[in-house]
C-alpha cells in the first residue's frame, strides 16, 4: 500500500518562512535568566491565528531506539535512535479520520544503527527518505493555546538501492496501515510565532534483507514495535517573556 494509492493529492504547498527573529528572542530570555532550558519548537503564524504543520525547521525525536529484533541471532537485536525532520512537499486537504485536516509532505528519516550481541561494534547512520499523512483534529484559532489530538496516519520509506548492508530496509507505520498511532499537539503563542509540543505514539515494523557479503548476510525479518516520537518543548510558565505573550509547559 502507498500513499498515491489511499488517495494523497496534492492541494496547497506551504511556504518556507523563518523564524530567526523569533529564535534570536527566545535565545535571550534564556540567556539572560542564566538557565540551561531547551529551546522550544518554534514556527511563524500561518496568517490565520494558528500554525501550519509539520513543523518546518524541527523534527520528532525517537524517546529511546528503534530495534530490529526478528530475524537476527538471539539476544543481537540492532538498536536506531531515529527522528523524522526536513519536511518538504507539504500539502493539506480538509477531513481526514480525526475531522479536521490531512498533512501531506515527505521527509527524512536519519537512523543511528547501533548492533549489541554478536553485532557489538556494528555503528552506522543511515538517513531513509519517507513519504508521511498526519491528521489533526478541528482546533479554534486565534487563542494563546490550541490543543488537539494529531494522529501519525501513514509513515512509509526505505533505503535505496545499493546499500552494502541491506538489500532491503523498509519502515511503515501508521493507522492507515493498521498500526495505531495516535498523539497530540498543543500550540503555544509566543508573539507572532507558536511553541509546538507535539508527539505520536507509533507502531511501526520494520522489514530487513541482510546484503549478500554484509554483516547481515542471509538473514532477514519483519519486527514490529511502538515508539513515542515527540516534537519541541515549550518554555515553563515562570519566564516572563513580555510581549511574547502567554507561554506554558503541559508537561
Amino acid at each position: 500500500m502507498s500513499l498515491a494509492s489511499l488517495g494523497l493529492h496534492l492541494m496547497r504547498p506551504v511556504a518556507r518562512i523563518s523564524v530567526s527573529s523569533a529564535l534570536a528572542a527566545v535565545i535571550a530570555v534564556i540567556l539572560a535568566s542564566g538557565s540551561a532550558w531547551a529551546l522550544p519548537c518554534l514556527v511563524p503564524d500561518n496568517g490565520s491565528g494558528t500554525a501550519d504543520l509539520p513543523p518546518v525547521g524541527c523534527g520528532y525525536a525517537s524517546e529511546g531506539p528503534l530495534v530490529i529484533v526478528d530475524g537476527l541471532p538471539p539476544g543481537s537485536p540492532i538498536q536506531a535512535m531515529s527522528s523524522m525532520d526536513s519536511f518538504f512537499d507539504i500539502t493539506y486537504a480538509v477531513g481526514g479520520v480525526l475531522g479536521g485536516e490531512r498533512e501531506m509532505f515527505h521527509a527524512s528519516l536519519p537512523m543511528h544503527l547501533v548492533g549489541t550481541g554478536v553485532f557489538t561494534g556494528y555503528d552506522r547512520v543511515v538517513n531513509m527518505p519517507i513519504i508521511c499523512e498526519t491528521h489533526s483534529a478541528p482546533h479554534p484559532t486565534a487563542v494563546p493555546v490550541q490543543s488537539f489530538a494529531h494522529e501519525l496516519y501513514l509513515l512509509q520509506g526505505q533505503l535505496v538501492p545499493g546499500d552494502p548492508d541491506f538489500d532491503l530496509l523498509r519502515i511503515t507505520a501508521g493507522t492507515g496501515f493498521g498500526m495505531p498511532s495516535p498523539g497530540h499537539t498543543t500550540l503555544v503563542q509566543a508573539g507572532g510565532s507558536w511553541a509546538v509540543d507535539s508527539f505520536f505514539d507509533i507502531t511501526y515494523r520494520i522489514d530487513f534483507v541482510g546484503q549478500p557479503g554484509g554483516p547481515f548476510a542471509g538473514m532477514s525479518g519483519s519486527t514490529t514495535a511502538t515508539i513515542r516520537l515527540h516534537c519541541g518543548e515549550t518554555i515553563p510558565t515562570a519566564v516572563e517573556i513580555g510581549t511574547w505573550g502567554r507561554i506554558k509547559s503541559i508537561y
